[in-house]
């Protein structure tokens, strides 16, 4: 075990004082540069009255501490003097209290330094949630709007919960924070799309990256790496969870929250736009006692809402279902979910093989990464569990050759296969302004050729004549022609001569020729089968499948 012993204890002490020292230099530089006054607070005597003008909140939102009053003047120190969240404050502090303040430069160190006097004057109040709360607006879009209007006004706090009731009533899945030079974007991810929302003061930049790390419980000080969180928000008594990413970029951290609304969780079977010989084969592979049922596809596809309809589909009192989820992204009453955790060990392949000890009819593995994980599985499914799991691949065909490539064995994979599905997500037309439209004579050709060579044992109906509807524009969509989104899929289910060609370790093309013989509708096939009910466009299909 190493020990400091007094020369060590020295030499870090006299580190420390020449860290701190050419830390308050550069803040007296910054200072002088930018025409400000500045003030090194590591010897200066505390005022814990005079600190406690700002709430701990309020602090840490704006980055300064009040530390000095004497009646009606105020001394502040801020590491941000320019901020908005402390134009707010001080402009309360002389309307509301006569305040004559003034503002001084300090460093990050006296900042933390003059921070950790709350412990000491502020006594813990129960704490009745972590939720932020998202207060009822009559237009929270127009709300959203007047932010780009005028000087910097509001707090950190109140632009967040405006942006978040917005991305709410919208069915944003995503808001982007990405500062520019002069400006932060505010984009929402609408049905898949990123779309441009707004422009934020730059002054806003500091406060609003700094409440959501506080939310998130992620580290302030640390702005040159990437990190990750968490936090919820209550958006008029609904509860939802945001998924933070945040990310050093060239202007400042940028930052990405996914929005994981519940609703997606109460989607069933019968919601997911599998039909035909696809659904068939899906309700009954669903309700064997046991197998695997893979579905692939790229990130965004809508994998995890088509398993957790199927967890839903399933979660019965008489069923044990347990997941292995990175990260768990929505909760479902009745189950299990176990959140993998690299750092402690805790791996998909290493839950999967704890799990089977839980005696689960159904298991859930979020993603198949590795030959462990693949084995592990696929063995489960040949021992009594229907399990569900996801792989990267481009089509249905390609996720054989893909475990196979991993190592799993090749007579492991052919009884324990029950289904495997390929998925994307096309945009739905609004059903009150979209109209029949006209093909451009290329695109046409394209369809009718795909459709013609739909398989006859697919038993899809085709009509002779092709009418097909295009996105109109009304105030129901927000004038994009679009409201929500519908999966298109194929399926390749179970059958012998595809378990022969799994024996064979055959390739991508020879199991997809097959499957096709057997009866799979490609998904841009089945794109434009719904394009037909005038449920999507061909251009979507088109878009989104690139062929």
């Amino acid at each position: 075990m190493l020990t400091t012993g007094p020369k060590q204890k020295d030499f870090l002490q006299k580190y420390g004082e020449i860290n701190r020292k050419m830390e308050e230099d550069e803040a007296a530089a910054a200072a002088a540069r930018q025409g400000l006054q500045y003030i090194n607070l590591s010897h200066f005597p505390a005022d814990l009255n005079a600190v406690a003008i700002f709430t701990k909140e309020q602090a840490e939102e704006s980055g300064s501490v009040v530390f000095f009053k004497e009646g009606n003047d105020l001394k502040i120190g801020s590491v941000d003097p320019s901020g908005a969240v402390l134009k707010v404050l001080l402009k309360n502090l002389a309307e509301k209290h006569s305040y004559k303040t003034t503002v001084y430069l300090i460093s990050k160190s006296s900042f933390e330094q003059w921070f950790k006097y709350y412990e000491k004057i502020v006594k813990p109040k129960p704490v009745e949630s972590d939720i932020l709360q998202v207060g009822a607006e009559e237009n929270y879009t127009q709300a959203m709007k007047s932010l780009e209007q005028g000087p910097a006004t509001r707090s950190a706090t109140e632009i967040l919960a405006i942006i978040l009731g917005a991305a709410s009533n919208l069915k944003a899945s995503d808001i982007h924070f990405e500062p520019e030079e002069k400006f932060i974007k505010v984009r929402f991810r609408l049905d898949g799309i990123l779309t441009d929302q707004l422009h934020l003061s730059k002054e806003y930049q500091k406060a609003i990256i700094s409440r959501i790390k506080i939310l998130s419980k992620l580290k302030l000080n640390v702005d040159n790496v990437p990190q990750d969180g968490r936090f919820s928000y209550n958006l008029e008594g609904s509860p939802s969870d945001v998924r933070v990413s945040v990310l050093p970029s060239a202007y400042g951290e940028s930052v990405v929250m996914r929005l994981l609304a519940t609703s997606a969780t109460l989607l069933k079977l019968d919601d997911l736009g599998l039909t035909g010989k696809s659904y068939e084969i899906i309700k009954e592979e669903l309700y064997k006692p046991n197998g695997m049922i893979i579905t692939t596809g790229p990130t965004g596809s809508g994998k995890t809402t088509t398993l957790y309809a199927f967890l839903n589909q399933l979660n019965e009192p008489g069923v044990k279902i347990i997941t292995l989820e990175d990260p768990v992204e929505y909760k479902l009453e009745g189950i299990i979910q176990t959140p993998i955790n690299s750092a402690s060990g805790m791996t998909f392949a290493s839950g999967l093989r704890s799990i089977l000890r839980q005696d689960p009819d159904v298991i859930m593995v979020g993603e198949i990464r590795d030959q462990e994980t693949a084995e592990t599985a696929l063995q489960a499914a040949l021992t009594g569990h229907v399990v569900f799991s996801t792989l990267h691949t481009n089509d249905a065909a390609g996720a054989i050759p893909r475990l196979i490539n991993m190592g799993a064995k090749p007579f492991v994979i052919a009884p324990g296969l029950n289904a495997i599905i390929a998925q994307r997500l096309v945009r739905r037309l609004c059903p009150a302004c979209k109209r029949e439209v006209k093909l451009d004579p290329f695109l046409l050709e394209k369809a009718r050729k795909l459709l013609s060579a739909i398989p006859k044992a697919a038993a899809a109906p085709i009509p002779e004549k092709l009418t097909f509807y295009g996105a109109g524009g009304c105030e129901k969509c927000g004038h994009t022609g679009y409201s929500g989104r519908i999966g298109i899929y194929e399926v390749i289910g179970r059958s012998d001569r595809l378990e022969k060609l799994i024996m064979q370790s055959a390739g991508t093309a020879e199991i997809r020729k097959v499957a096709i013989q057997d009866g799979m509708v490609t998904m841009g096939q089945d794109g434009l089968l719904k394009a037909l009910q005038g449920i999507t466009d061909v251009e979507e299909v088109f878009r989104v499948t690139g062929e």
